[in-house]
């Protein structure tokens, strides 16, 4: 019997220990499962989280993903992302999938904020995880906080059902953390993603609108034209000119350099200096630039950018300020020339007359002293045009009508010939402020250069109208009214690499002529503050552009006479540097009636005039020459003249002048102008004025 109880009894021990290694084993496996769980738990979500990296989704997508990967996963009911506002010490919520999403619970917590935190079961009222609990209103929470970010997961389950959902315990904190990190750096990423589209939206609205032409090259091709690079190229849309190769859009000339420079951007990552280059358009055409061209990513690819300007209308420009300069440069030379001219032709001129009041008017003397005064005038028209190029020659204004100046020049011009005229304005067109002289010479020789340039005839089409300068933007022309005279033939027009040069004195492409005519105009509208351009094409005619100032003045009504010259009496005093001068001066005054006296300088001419004040024989009128070269000229002397005699009558004589005196005589003290060189009637005309006999 008591073998069998202790059988019995070895049995039950083995059966005990049996069944608690059963219990043991069987709560092994369980704990087991549950790391089985929480490992395929934590492997779901992180790459669930990680699905979201490449997904073309928006922020807020990527949040309600994430909160439904975390609650899914982790079988929870309510999930907060929060804020930390370090400045308040609080934590904001940005998002509440649960019933109060409408609302953003701002949580404060009554001590240090804690990085990680986990509760089970009920905690004490007023700790940590209490206000936790509290706010998202459940008894069981996870709480993370990743501190370099400023964002903190709140988690919450409300339920101990263990089947189906679990409470959180520490271990769950890897699973937490790991896809808190993950979701970080995919907004983060996001975020960047959404501020490059918004910068390249922002980028291509400016790129677009720009007035300067971009363009971006990669493989040698162009992928990219702004508006203004398609108009610069001569498209109307990208498709004529995006996928075409570099080379079409280059000057055979500048293309080896351009590859250079682009083979250089792409080795050494370095931009361009601002270069000139000529760009071809897709007609053929050639447009000058100024450019820079940078290194730049395109669609992922190493690509060029290139920023080019038009500068067609800036080169327009500089062309205009270089001829002018040049003109300017000649009128140096010019100006001296025809100031020793005209005292010479003042000599010869003033002998002729003078020598004609002694012919006999049947003799045959008369007829060569004629011939002699027609050369001797011719020449006095030469040295006119040589005075357009100087720095003198002031245009001697008057407030005048063009179109009467233009239709009598033109018709003048072209009476006899196989040539149309037609000119067109408008009825309420501006008056201009002109050397009448000098602008119906401009005119006149637009209309010869129409002529020589029609040989069989054809129509010369003249149009003015009124213009604003700020209009004409592309001209360097001041902010004032001008009034625009366009001449237009139907020649043979001018080839472009003369085109540049028809304005150049003694420039010429025809048999006949001296090459002054084009730069006689150019120059006289230069000096009237005007403008002068062209534009030409061969067998297409030539146009010719006039920009002359108007005024709101009345035009003067000029009365001429054809009077011979007038006999007089009285005394008059002449002063001029070269004895010719003097002697001529002396002797046609002498035939005109007047007693004459001359001296060399001002210096003199003051010493003279007070001696004659002085001896009650004082002089009627004085003829002072303007410039003396190493003395006292008239501009000088005059102030002390009327010192001594406000009342003196002084004229003022020049054949060449580097001031405006001689068209402002008044505003500086002189009654007249006589300029040289003067013939008697000329003469005769400014003494009477003057004096007024």
């Amino acid at each position: 019997m008591n073998d069998i109880k202790a059988e019995r009894d070895y049995y039950r021990r083995q059966s005990d220990e049996l069944g608690q290694q059963i219990l043991r084993l069987q709560q092994e496996l369980t704990e087991v499962r549950k790391d089985v769980r929480r490992s395929l738990t934590i492997n779901s979500l992180i790459l669930k989280t990680y699905n979201l990296i490449n997904s073309d989704v928006s922020i807020e997508s990527i949040e309600n993903h994430f909160f439904q990967a975390i609650m899914s996963s982790m079988s929870a009911d309510r999930i907060l992302i929060l804020r930390y506002d370090e400045a308040a010490d609080t934590f904001v919520s940005e998002f509440d999938p649960g019933s109060r999403k409408d609302i953003k619970p701002v949580i404060k917590l009554p001590g240090k904020v804690p990085e990680f935190l986990f509760v089970n079961s009920g905690t004490a009222p007023g700790s940590i995880a209490d206000t936790l609990c509290s706010a998202i209103e459940t008894p069981y929470i996870l709480w993370t906080f990743n501190r370099h970010e400023g964002i903190a997961l709140l988690i919450g389950n409300k339920t101990e059902d263990k089947i189906f959902r679990f409470p959180f315990e520490e271990k769950d904190r890897s699973i937490v953390e790991s896809s808190l990190s993950v979701f970080i750096d995919i907004v983060k990423r996001k975020e960047a993603e959404k501020a490059l589209l918004k910068s390249e939206g922002r980028y291509r609205r400016l790129v677009e609108s720009s007035p300067e032409s971009i363009f971006i090259f990669s493989d040698n091709k162009l992928n990219f034209a702004n508006n203004a690079g398609i108009k610069l190229l001569g498209a109307e849309n990208p498709d004529e000119i995006i996928g075409k190769q570099l080379q079409d859009f280059i000057h055979p000339d500048d293309y080896e350099t351009m590859m250079d420079f682009i083979t250089e951007i792409l080795e050494e990552h370095c931009e361009t200096p601002l270069t000139e280059r000529r760009f071809k358009k897709i007609d053929g055409s050639v447009v000058d630039v100024d450019m820079v061209a940078i290194p730049f990513t395109f669609k992922g690819r190493a690509a060029v950018q290139i920023v080019a300007l038009d500068i067609a209308e800036r080169k327009k420009m500089e062309e205009e300020q270089l001829r002018i300069q040049r003109i300017e440069s000649i009128g140096v030379l010019a100006g001296g020339i025809a100031h020793d001219f005209n005292n010479i032709l003042t000599g010869i001129l003033g002998n002729i007359n003078i020598a004609k009041t002694f012919s006999d008017p049947a003799g045959e003397a008369l007829r060569f002293l004629n011939n002699a005064e027609d050369a001797a005038n011719r020449a006095k028209g030469l040295t006119q045009k040589l005075l357009t190029f100087s720095r003198g020659g002031t245009p001697l204004r008057t407030t005048a009508s063009i179109s009467e100046i233009i239709t009598d020049s033109v018709n003048f011009i072209l009476s006899g010939t196989k040539i149309r005229f037609e000119y067109i304005q408008p009825d309420d067109l501006w008056a201009v402020n002109i050397d009448v002289v000098q602008f119906r010479q401009v005119i006149e020789n637009l209309t010869i250069n129409a002529h020589q340039s029609m040989p069989d005839g054809g129509l010369l089409t003249i149009k003015a109208k009124n213009v604003e300068g700020k209009t004409e933007h592309t001209l360097p022309l001041e902010d004032r009214m001008y009034v625009m005279v366009t001449v237009n033939d139907q020649g043979v027009g001018i080839a472009k690499e003369n085109l540049q040069k028809i304005f150049d004195p003694y420039f010429t492409t025809k048999d006949r002529g001296s090459g002054l005519g084009l730069a006689t105009a150019y120059s006289i509208i230069c000096k009237h503050d005007g403008l002068m351009t062209v534009e030409s094409e061969p067998g297409h005619g030539t146009t010719f552009f006039i920009y002359i100032p108007a005024t709101n003045e009345k035009p003067e009504i000029i009365i001429k006479d054809i009077e011979p010259p007038k006999a007089g009496k009285g005394r008059v005093l002449v002063m001029d540097d070269e004895e010719m001068v003097r002697n001529v001066a002396v002797e046609m005054l002498g035939s005109l009636g007047f007693k004459a006296s001359a001296v060399r300088d001002g210096q003199e001419a003051i010493e003279a005039y007070i001696a004659a004040e002085e001896s009650d024989n004082p002089f009627d009128a004085v003829i002072m020459d303007l410039t003396i070269p190493g003395g006292m000229g008239g501009e000088d002397a005059i102030i002390q003249l009327l010192k001594i005699d406000p009342d003196v009558k002084v004229i003022v004589s020049s054949g060449y002048s580097n001031n405006p005196v001689l068209s402002d005589y008044s505003d500086y003290g002189f009654m007249g102008t006589i300029t040289k060189p003067f013939s008697l009637k000329e003469l005769s005309d400014g003494l009477f004025g003057v004096l007024k006999i």
